[in-house]
């Protein structure tokens, strides 16, 4: 029992309302004396009355009950995933893309932790957070569903591979994202199918995220040394994968690395993530509270609404003068 100076409030503006009634009730001559009600509409008139003021001396106490308890899980790891959109991306190794094979796994993922809270961050030569960190699953896959590997056109931003750069700014947007909460840990999911050759050395920024105690899962896609074309120099563009530097990433966080090559291992590597994360919650019991308030409120208005329709009534039923 807690008392509220909100019911309180209410209370007294509710207590001058029944005031009124009972006012009403002593003094014929202000309104239709009760008289006119029938015996057995006078009987309930008066119940309603002392049933409103009840109601109204109780709602200050604030009252809530236990009634039972059942355990809840917390959905409480927010997830960043970090997507590679840089021009290898468009290889057709597997068809029609790497993106879309890649956006097509990540949706089951997000679908798989519906209630999560998810994070996109795409990369390559900068890093976006495309969608920021939201735990309505339609909401994310919608706007993923609407990404095309075209959204980022493969000029001078999207020709290298900053991995560091994008750990960076998926751990700022983790940080900015549960600054005001305590629950741990955070997870960083990292799909690419480049090397680093940009800005921030990754393994310097790995050992950063070891100390917030961020772990990384990294994906390593398709094959290496695949040519995917040829630049306006008539030179060959092919694919370069450093396989054991998003295994040190892994290895350093104390999670996992995988290599797929096709679209199968995609999804049993997103099935395994999800499962990953999914054991990380936590669970607790939880009271389930009967607030008896709710159900004064409704039965004050119910009783008030009586009142006055009593009241209308009884003003029906005076003789008219002819």
């Amino acid at each position: 029992m807690s008392f509220s100076w909100y019911w309180i409030w209410i209370s007294l503006l509710l207590l001058i309302l029944c005031g009124v009634f009972f006012f009403f009730n002593k003094k014929p001559k202000f309104i239709v004396p009760l008289k006119r009600l029938q015996q057995r509409s006078r009987f309930f008139y008066n119940a309603l009355l002392w049933l409103v003021l009840f109601c109204i001396i109780i709602l200050p106490l604030n009252l809530s009950f236990v009634t039972d308890k059942h355990v809840v899980a917390e959905k409480n790891l927010p997830v960043q995933i970090i997507l590679d959109v840089s021009l290898s991306m468009s290889a057709n190794d597997i068809q029609p893309s790497r993106f879309v094979a890649a956006k097509e796994a990540l949706l089951k993922l997000i679908n798989q932790l519906d209630g999560y809270y998810i994070s996109l961050i795409v990369f390559s030569w900068k890093p976006i957070v495309t969608i920021p960190f939201s735990d309505d699953s339609s909401a994310v896959t919608a706007k993923l569903k609407s990404m095309n590997l075209g959204d980022f056109p493969p000029v001078q931003d999207f020709l290298w591979t900053a991995l560091g750069d994008s750990l960076l700014l998926g751990v700022a947007n983790l940080q900015y994202f549960t600054h005001q909460e305590t629950y741990k840990p955070w997870i960083v999911l990292l799909i690419t199918d480049g090397d680093s050759n940009v800005w921030f050395d990754p393994l310097q920024v790995v050992s950063y995220c070891k100390k917030l105690g961020v772990p990384i899962f990294t994906l390593g896609v398709w094959e290496n040394n695949y040519l995917i074309g040829r630049d306006t120099f008539d030179t060959d563009i092919i694919t370069s994968i450093n396989t054991p530097l998003l295994q040190q990433l892994a290895d350093k966080t104390w999670w996992k690395f995988y290599r797929v090559f096709g679209d199968q291992t995609f999804d049993t590597f997103f099935t395994k993530t999800a499962q990953e994360i999914i054991s990380q919650q936590q669970q607790h019991i939880q009271n389930k509270i009967f607030f008896l308030n709710d159900y004064l409120i409704y039965l004050l208005v119910c009783a008030l609404l009586w009142l006055l329709w009593f009241r209308f009534i009884s003003l029906l039923l005076i003789p008219h003068k002819k």
